[in-house]
């Protein structure tokens, strides 16, 4: 599969890619250096075009941009440097762009979603990875009757809400963003502990909640593969 960024596709007879590891501001960030050439355009102005496409894909303040270095998976970046040469006689061009991915890890592209009903305090649901790094869980818990007091735990790492759902409320934990909603609403000051995550040895994820319970609720988790 051919490198691409954002809409980009780079000819991968005509383009390279170097990347790092760096330490910036006391966090891992990865650094892709990719230099090619253009050519094989019928003038210089088109050259430019083509250069200013890809030096447009990527913002130069925001990691908004997905790169993608091997198949199925994918970097978010941001533009850190970008040089061009132009021959006007040989009609063509040269390109070094350097972005930076403010996680240094990358991330499938395809999404996993495993559904799992709960009808018991203490069920338990197994969960592998493909990836080499820790792949962080986001959880949807749809309540069927009342809930109170639902945690998850992956052995390890446990989160728990401490409050009472009713049939129909949808509490979301979101391991990525740090972040937990009640149908839609802030909750993060009511939860507490650390969010599960998926090791890449596999994990067993166990829900547990309070014994006034239902222990009724269709459960969602989803993540993605991570490598570092």
């Amino acid at each position: 599969m051919p490198m691409t960024l954002g809409s980009t596709t780079f000819d991968p007879f005509a383009t390279s890619v170097c990347e790092r590891h760096e330490e910036v501001g006391g966090r891992r960030e990865r650094v892709i250096e990719i230099a090619g050439v253009i050519a094989g355009l019928p003038s210089e102005g088109a050259i430019h075009d083509a250069l200013d496409a890809i030096l447009n894909e990527a913002s130069s303040e925001e990691y908004s941009v997905a790169l993608s270095v091997r198949a199925g998976r994918r970097m978010f970046v941001r533009r850190a440097e970008f040089v061009r040469n132009v021959s006007a006689e040989a009609l063509t061009g040269a390109f070094e762009l350097t972005l930076s991915a403010r996680d240094p890890f990358e991330e499938s592209t395809a999404l996993h979603s495993v559904a799992w009903p709960i009808s018991a305090s203490g069920a338990d649901l197994d969960l592998d990875t493909s990836g080499n790094a820790a792949a962080n869980l986001a959880i949807a818990l749809t309540a069927v009757g009342t809930i109170v007091s639902p945690t998850f735990t992956d052995g390890e790492r446990a989160i728990a809400y401490n409050g009472t759902l009713s049939a129909g409320d949808v509490l979301w934990f979101d391991g990525s963003a740090g972040a937990a909603t009640l149908n839609g609403v802030d909750v993060l000051p009511y939860v507490f502990g650390v969010f599960p995550q998926l090791d890449p040895e596999g994990a067993t994820l166990t829900y547990t909640d309070d014994a006034a319970s239902s222990h009724a609720a269709n459960v969602a988790v989803e993540y993605r593969d991570r490598w570092w």
